[in-house]
């Protein structure tokens, strides 16, 4: 298993609590407008053998490649996030 596109990009996740949680991944779901009431969802695209991705969360799939795939590697419920920034 490896990452496919090669280094991630460093987020930084506030919770409403104050705290700031440090996420690396290629992408976020969630931010595309006050409309977009989805949990926030980081993933990253990874290379994974089709014999091994049972234990990922995986959300997309390459349709010319069955090992390569995006993998959630983190997921904030919307009420707790009070920003998600990108460095």
């Amino acid at each position: 298993m490896h990452l496919a596109a090669g280094p991630p990009k460093h987020w930084l996740v506030t919770l409403t609590d104050g705290s700031v949680v440090d996420v690396w991944a290629d992408s976020v779901e969630g931010l595309a407008g006050p409309e977009d009431q989805r949990d926030y969802s980081f993933g990253s695209l990874m290379d994974v053998a089709l014999v091994d991705q049972r234990g990922f969360n995986i959300t997309a799939r390459s349709p010319t490649d069955p090992d390569r795939v995006v993998v959630t590697v983190a997921r904030f419920p919307r009420a707790y996030v009070l920003a998600i920034t990108s460095t």
